[in-house]
């Protein structure tokens, strides 16, 4: 069965887009796995503890992204692969092309090593389907000072260059068209829901995806 990611920046909506996903394919009579990075394993919860911790120097984009690879690693091989064996769809709030944002694009990490342990790291376990929700930062910065009327606990976001990550996704989707599909963030959720739904039954015919219930 497919797997597919939601990325985007904080605030444009991709927890609010993985549940409706989830929740529609369930409703077509799908066996659907919706998980997260980088929580989604075992040792997520732990390696997240981790990179949001208050600390004297923070750690360098090296370290970030060795961390969140370790918990990818478990997540994909303890996780993600064992239920797509199963014949079960996947979505997942975020996946490595955050890691090319945040690390990668944004941080300056080297693009060589991020390749060479994306590729040990993950192997063929690629999604199927990826959609970057794209938003304007300064929507989305005012959408998360209202999420849920909390702070974030992660106190990286205050520094992070929220323009620069969202070009990294969108450099990402220009690279692999085929894979990734650049959705408006602005529309309301349930609209954005629709397109990413339209966009995978537009597939439905081919080899990738399996004909619906309908």
């Amino acid at each position: 069965m497919p797997f597919v990611s939601i990325e985007g920046i904080d605030g444009s909506g991709k927890t609010t887009q993985t549940d409706l996903l989830a929740t529609s394919l369930r409703a077509r009579g799908f066996n659907v796995l919706r998980t997260k990075e980088p929580d989604g394993g075992w040792m997520g919860a732990e390696i997240r503890s981790i990179l949001i911790r208050d600390r004297g120097a923070p750690l360098s984009p090296q370290e970030e992204m060795l961390l969140v690879f370790a918990a990818r690693y478990n997540h994909v091989h303890q996780v993600i692969r064992p239920m797509l064996e199963a014949g079960d769809w996947v979505v997942t709030d975020r996946f490595v092309d955050s890691t090319f944002a945040f690390q990668v694009f944004n941080n300056g990490v080297s693009e060589a090593a991020f390749n060479a342990i994306r590729s040990e790291i993950l192997g063929e376990t690629i999604p199927d389907f990826t959609f970057i929700l794209n938003i304007d930062p300064e929507t989305a910065l005012n959408r998360r000072s209202i999420r849920n009327g909390k702070d974030t606990d992660d106190p990286a976001e205050a520094t992070r260059n929220f323009k620069r990550i969202q070009n990294g996704f969108l450099e990402i989707a220009s690279r692999e068209p085929g894979r990734c599909h650049v959705v408006d963030a602005t529309a309301s959720p349930h609209e954005v829901a629709e397109m990413i739904m339209a966009t995978i039954d537009e597939s439905r015919a081919g080899s990738l995806v399996p004909n619906f219930i309908s």
